[in-house]
């Protein structure tokens, strides 16, 4: 303990005997209320307030560093200097100015050394065991080791090795106005706009004016000298009178404001003390779904950050000034927004925390869900309109349905939440696409707006079924309306007649004028008329066929069904349907063939017994009936064919049938031809024998037989 005591005295003498750097006096003596001393970079002033009471003032530059009363005894030291006020009397204020002075060179404690500065000579004129007697510009002093000694602006230090040479500068300026410009703060902390309060006295007995000038400002910050609420740039003291202005500061953050009031210079160092929050709710009920708007208010100066933290999947949360939506921006005074906060619809049932940061500070606000749409079907309503708002029927595919719209243009569909790509047309127009989110149980409606087509048509049929008689012509109408936005043209063709029908698509009914290509403009229509001929041979029956319109940008296909209808019949009338033969004979008949229209492609054929040799001639006649002759139909007449017969020798007596068939396109006829075959004379005898003896051998037999 003993050893500790004894090293810690040690360090104390030690310390004790550390050369400690002098000050030296630059001015003493009396400065009045307007008066300045420049030091160096420092301004010290003389100023007097409002009530009449004075302060001193010291400066660097132009930021305030002391603003103290007048009092006698008060001591300011700062930065290398020292200021001691005494007394304030009518002739001003008592003031000692000191200041740790500059380093110039080292000499050593040898006699003769010297140093030579500035036209100053410091030289030693004698060294001793524990002194050293030094000359200052040939005032004599004594230095004794670690002590120091001054003369004028010139300070020594010898610490027994060396001579430390230190020197000031004089008060190089002492400036006198005839105003004081007092103002209480140097350095203030904000968090709004402020209002510094300006005196200025004048000392004058004359009236005097004052230009008030801001002469440094950071970007983006605002200043004014106010005079009664009034902005003023100059001001007119009365003589040995005062006014106050106001200097109306309206800070972005920290930084110094610079003005000058008459030649005076002053300024604010300007600390900003943040931007705080205010939201005025804690916990909140809600519905799912729901959109809240929450008033908040920041206040204060400076920049904001603001940052949503850890949101719950599916909620959304941002701040908007009601234009933009928020992320980065600065605050001055005051700023009203709203946090806007979307709850999603399937958001669970409880109690819910959302967070936020600003500026790194967290805040944050409890949401409890009492009502959710958790899974429920979503329900959606489209609606299709034209460019000019008219609605359109037309069609809707969304989630694997197709559906067509009303007449209206509505459709109205259910599907299960989630995000589909919808696709919406109309005759006409052009398809669309529209991609939609749906939430649980929502309800949305969707306006779907189609643009024409450049190329759509819409094609009207007069008759789509159509009767038609062989080699005869019909017609049906054909109007092609053009509903697409540019001008069109349009082909008229027919696929699936059947060989030999043919067709002309023409301006006249009848077929005389025959029509290449139709045209129409937009909204325009073009009719035309279809002719159609069947051959002369078409049976009777239903034809069907497919008629084909094609545009620039599209076809249309429409049904057509011919019913041919044919009249003609055939009639077979024979010269004699009764024919007489004999065996191995032959015989033949004429037919009269007659038909009622026309028949094409008669052919004939017969059923007669087996070995017979029935034939007609000839066997097919080509064409029956009517023969058009330009406009003029005419008849010639029937027409006949022979029908011969050969009978087998070996026919027995009798009478037989021949049925002669005759088989046209149009038609068909049947005729029976009877034919009674008998035999010869020589041979009937012949019989009569034979029949005589069979006879006789018949009683023979019984006779012998019933004998025994």
């Amino acid at each position: 303990m003993r050893k500790l005591l004894g090293i810690l005295l040690s360090l104390v003498l030690l310390s004790s005997l550390v050369v400690a750097q002098p000050y030296v006096t630059v001015f003493e003596g009396r400065i009045t209320a307007g008066q300045s001393l420049v030091v160096g970079n420092y301004t010290v002033t003389v100023v007097q307030a409002a009530d009449g009471s004075y302060y001193l003032m010291l400066k660097n530059g132009s930021r305030i560093l002391e603003l103290k009363p007048f009092a006698f005894g008060t001591e300011i030291e700062r930065d290398g200097l020292k200021i001691l006020l005494g007394s304030y009397t009518s002739q001003g204020g008592f003031v000692i100015v000191s200041v740790k002075p500059t380093f110039i060179t080292s000499i050593k404690p040898e006699v003769g050394a010297k140093a030579l500065f500035n036209g100053n000579v410091v030289e030693v004129t004698a060294v001793g065991n524990k002194t050293v007697d030094v000359s200052i510009n040939g005032v004599a002093r004594t230095l004794e080791t670690n002590g120091s000694a001054v003369v004028d602006l010139i300070a020594l230090e010898y610490d027994g090795k060396e001579i430390r040479v230190y020197a000031a500068s004089p008060v190089s300026e002492t400036a006198s106005l005839n105003y004081v410009v007092f103002y209480p703060y140097g350095k203030i902390r904000v968090s709004g706009p402020v209002d510094i309060p300006i005196t200025i006295t004048s000392s004058s007995n004359e009236e005097m004016g004052l230009n008030l000038t801001v002469t440094s400002i950071p970007e983006g910050w605002k200043a004014s000298f106010l005079y009664n609420g009034i902005e003023v740039e100059e001001v007119t003291l009365p003589p040995m009178g005062s006014i106050t202005v106001t200097l109306h500061i309206e800070a972005t953050g920290s930084g110094t404001v610079k003005f000058l009031v008459g030649n005076f210079p002053g300024s604010v160092e300007i600390e900003a003390t943040g931007v705080e929050l205010s939201i005025p709710y804690i916990a909140l009920d809600v519905e799912a779904g729901q959109v809240l708007t929450i008033p908040v208010t920041f206040s204060g100066s400076g920049k904001v950050e603001f940052k949503p933290v850890n949101l719950p999947v599916g909620w959304k949360m941002y701040l908007t000034d009601g234009q933009y939506r928020l992320r980065g921006f600065t605050v001055s005074g005051r700023l009203d927004a709203d946090l806007i906060i979307e709850v999603p619809r399937n958001a669970t049932l409880g109690d819910h925390r959302l967070s936020f940061e600003v500026n790194g500070k967290k805040y944050g606000l409890t949401l409890h869900i009492y009502k959710t749409y958790l899974g429920q079907p979503a329900r959606l309503t489209v609606v299709l309109s034209d460019e000019s708002g008219n609605p359109l029927k037309g069609w809707v595919s969304i989630g694997g349905k197709n559906i067509t719209t009303s007449p209206t243009g509505t459709a109205v569909l259910e599907l299960p939440p989630g995000e589909y790509k919808l696709t919406a047309g109309a005759p006409g127009a052009v398809s669309r696409e529209e991609t939609i989110k749906l939430g649980d149980g929502e309800e949305k409606s969707l306006q779907v707006t189609l643009t024409k087509a450049p190329y759509y048509f819409e094609v009207m049929l007069q008759n789509d079924v159509l009767t038609v008689q062989p080699g005869q012509s019909t017609s049906t109408e054909i109007k092609v309306t053009n509903l697409g936005s540019d001008e069109d043209e349009y082909r008229v063709t027919i696929e699936g007649l059947e060989p030999g029908w043919s067709y002309v698509v023409s301006s006249d009914p009848k077929g005389l004028t025959p029509v290449g290509t139709l045209r129409a403009g937009p909204g325009g229509s073009t009719d035309v008329y279809l002719v159609v001929i069947p051959p002369f041979n078409a049976p009777t029956g239903k034809v069907n066929a497919r008629l084909i319109i094609r545009g620039r940008g599209m076809e249309v296909e429409k049904p057509l069904t011919f019913i041919v209808e044919n009249p003609a019949f055939l009639n077979l009338n024979p010269d004699s349907p009764s024919l007489a033969v004999k065996a191995g004979g032959s015989t033949a008949t004429s037919i009269w063939v007659d038909a009622s229209g026309t028949v094409t492609n008669v052919k004939f054929s017969v059923q007669a017994p087996e070995g017979w040799d029935v034939k007609v001639v000839p066997d097919t006649i080509p064409r029956i009936g009517v023969i058009d002759q330009g406009n003029v139909q005419v008849y010639p007449g029937p027409t006949t064919v022979e029908l011969r017969i050969r009978v087998p020798k070996s026919a027995p007596a009798g009478t037989y049938t021949i049925t002669v068939t005759a088989t046209g396109d149009q038609g068909k006829a049947e005729t029976v031809i009877t034919v009674r075959v008998t035999q010869s004379s020589g041979s009937a005898y012949l019989g009569i024998l034979l029949l005589v003896i069979a006879f006789g051998i018949v009683i023979w037999l019984m006779r012998r037989v019933g004998r025994r």
